[in-house]
């Protein structure tokens, strides 16, 4: 390929392995896949240029890539007042297009190719050589088109990809609190196979499908479904062979089977496999993985391979017990992640999903909640070797388009077209995603309207019902932040978004919010999917803390601790609970805001937009959930002060911190129930003042935190 290095899967690896090759290697008659990540070598326009159009004067990208990077993130125009949904200012939401020259090797002619997208927003119309190869409707999930008939092999060939992300009647979302960033802002690859080959066609699926039947000390019974595909001409025989490998590579357990495909089709063939002695995934305790290799055989010589993740595990809600984890109670507190950051938007990389992760991992948190849509694969992968539970969910958020029923007069649903592209993102979702031990629940909507509750019904009850028809094993969720919505008897266990301290519930306790939604859910438990406050780590506050305005420009970083303190208290080992999702992990762009300072960023993070800066809220969870010795004195960054007498908190989960202020102690205080010691009264000295906490632990050194105030001259 022109420009470019290639990536050729060794049939030795998992798919994530990759070695860098600069050229093509010959093909023998039965081959394993090969995949072909085409990274460099596109060109760009950021208009409807047209499949035709010369890309003389187009933009050199590389993929992942997205348009919106630095419009959807720099706010409204100062002039304007805009609302939830609306096009604001400059970012720009349209159609674009990208070209790229593939130089397909004369020995694949007798191969079948594939084209795969992870994900492009929001709507994505591929062209080889001047054909189109169809589209793919949906800003999240991925896409795979049989691209065989349309290359000229052993040549150059062009690819054009035209992806608008303009808001569409027919696809989810219509609006949010969140960009949609537009681009293919994940990976792009060519796939090559033997003409008798795991198809990857099923909704862009890796064509196996795991599905833990039973599991018991001795015994793990797992189903696994294989779609062969024959292209030949002919009748074919293959032998499928399944290798259970444990973590070290080891084969554990096998099934060998042979079978007769008829030509043109793809035939579902299903084999059972006992796993002797199950090691358990555990979570965060113990991820452990086993890997599931599947072989296709033909003339004793193996065509194509495909190796998925199984982790032997059950996931369960209990009204008793609460979230279980392999029948075991399993502490779910967690945070909500949008797949975004500074000045990149959504064309994350690896090291950002890491770092993410890493992050989510240090607070301590043990699940995280996929805002509001589905997110990579290679997060998911991330997650099943670290133990982190997902929460994936579909991005039906807030409003649905709505037509009169024709079989109920005066009745309101939502437009079939609307229906038919959500469902097909489930689908999308689930087969893409169902082999990952971390997926803990398929969440389902996220905040509709009242009106729009209604009208959504019919299309809730179905998302339910085909997320048990394609995975009997998770539960199903939903996020509401309305009681006494139709939409919220739906799902097998709700959850709800609730702001004490923030939004129009100000002042009010999330003790009593949370037991109304008990209620309204027949006394059975909920989940908190979202609760918190804004906070800019630029602003402070002196003595008494006073609550925001929330869509104001002055968001102190006390308040929003302040805020989570509360919350906390209230859920914390809260028995009508199953779980809790903080909002939100990191600060993310919202192009229609214009508040705490910072036009266009939603400031409810724990840790900055640009992941450089730690609030005052994330050392508070870190002290309540990560159970590694730590402390750290908050309002750190209010350096210049002017009230002599303050109060001194600090977070810790130790045994009893002392304060020390220029050297002078103040005394050792245990850790509260929310792990917080709070010296009320301590004067300081006119310049600067050294302040001092030493967390003492009785297992563990002692550990220090100091940070530096100056006192200002009374004026």
């Amino acid at each position: 390929m022109k420009n470019s290095k290639l990536m050729i899967t060794p049939p030795w690896k998992t798919i994530s392995t990759w070695i860098w090759l600069g050229f093509f290697a010959a093909v023998p008659a039965f081959a394993q896949r090969e995949s072909v990540e085409l990274a460099d070598g596109w060109k760009f326009t950021k208009k409807d240029a047209g499949s035709g159009a010369s890309t003389e004067d187009w933009e050199k990208v590389s993929i992942p890539h997205c348009w919106n990077i630095a419009d959807a993130q720099d706010g409204p125009a100062p002039d304007s007042s805009p609302k939830l949904g609306q096009r604001r200012g400059n970012y720009y939401r349209g159609a674009c297009w990208y070209e790229r020259s593939l130089d397909i090797p004369e020995g694949w002619k007798n191969k079948r190719v594939f084209l795969q997208f992870e994900a492009a927003a929001t709507v994505a119309k591929p062209w080889i050589n001047g054909e189109p190869l169809g589209e793919h409707r949906g800003a999240f999930t991925g896409f795979c088109f049989d691209v065989t008939p349309h290359l000229k092999f052993g040549q150059a060939n062009d690819l054009r990809v035209q992806v608008d992300n303009s808001p569409f009647k027919d696809i989810a979302p219509l609006i949010g609190d969140f960009n949609v960033h537009g681009g293919i802002y994940r990976a792009v690859r060519l796939i090559a196979t033997d003409p008798l080959f795991i198809s990857p066609l099923d909704h862009a699926s890796p064509g196996v499908y795991l599905s833990l039947k039973t599991v018991t000390p001795e015994s793990a019974s797992l189903e696994v479904k294989t779609l062969v595909a024959n292209s030949l001409a002919a009748e074919a025989e293959v032998h499928l062979r399944i290798e259970i490998r444990d973590a070290a590579g080891n084969p554990v357990a096998t099934s060998e089977n042979d079978d007769r495909i008829a030509p043109g089709i793809t035939l579902p063939v299903t084999r059972t496999v006992s796993i002797p002695h199950p090691h358990r995934w555990q979570g965060l305790k113990d991820p452990y993985l086993y890997s599931v290799v599947v072989k296709l055989l033909r003339g004793g010589k193996t065509v194509d391979e495909v190796t998925q993740p199984l982790g032997i595990r059950t996931v369960a809600i209990s009204n008793e017990r609460g979230f279980l984890l392999n029948g075991e109670p399993y502490p779910v507190y967690g945070v909500n992640r949008h797949q975004e950051r500074q000045n990149e938007g959504w064309a994350l990389s690896a090291a950002d999903d890491e770092q993410d992760l890493k992050l989510i991992r240090e607070m301590g948190a043990t699940a995280i909640r996929l805002a509001h849509y589905p997110q990579s694969i290679r997060f998911h992968e991330l997650c099943d070797r670290m133990g982190m539970l997902l929460w994936e969910e579909t991005p039906l958020v807030n409003v649905v388009p709505r037509q009169n029923d024709p079989t109920s007069p005066g009745a309101v649903i939502s437009t079939p077209e609307f229906d038919a592209n959500l469902e097909q993102q489930m689908r999308e979702m689930i087969s893409q995603r169902i082999n990952h031990p971390s997926v803990m629940a398929w969440g389902i909507l996220n905040e509709l309207s009242r009106s729009d509750s209604q009208a959504a019904l019919p299309l809730v009850k179905r998302l339910n019902a085909l997320a048990h028809e394609l995975d009997a094993q998770r539960p199903t969720v939903s996020a509401s932040n309305k009681t006494g919505l139709p939409t919220n008897k739906v799902v097998d266990w709700m959850a709800y978004n609730v702001y004490p301290g923030w939004y129009r519930e100000f002042g009010e306790d999330m003790n009593r919010l949370l037991n109304e939604r008990y209620a309204e859910q027949g006394n059975r438990r909920i989940g908190i999917s979202e609760y918190g406050a804004g906070g800019n780590p630029a602003h402070h506050e002196e003595g008494a803390v006073k609550q925001p305005v929330n869509d104001g420009n002055w968001h102190t970083e006390e308040w929003q601790s302040l805020v989570h303190e509360r919350d906390w208290a209230a859920m914390q080992a809260n028995p009508k609970l199953w779980g809790t999702f903080l909002w939100c992990m990191f600060d993310f762009a919202s192009d229609w805001r214009i508040e705490g300072g910072q036009p266009g960023i939603n400031d409810k993070g724990m840790v900055t937009h640009d992941r450089q800066l730690k609030k005052d809220s994330f050392f508070f969870y870190k002290a309540n959930w990560n159970p590694e010795p730590m402390v750290y004195i908050t309002s750190r960054r209010l350096v210049d002060r002017q009230q002599p007498v303050t109060e001194i908190k600090i977070y810790s989960n130790a045994d009893a911190v002392e304060l020390k202020v220029n050297g002078k102690s103040f005394g050792a205080v245990k850790p509260d129930a929310i792990k917080a010691c709070r010296w009320p009264e301590v004067t300081l000295s006119t310049g600067e003042n050294r302040i001092e906490a030493t967390a003492k632990f009785s297992a563990h050194p002692d550990i220090t935190d100091t940070c530096r105030w100056n006192l200002l001259p009374t004026q």
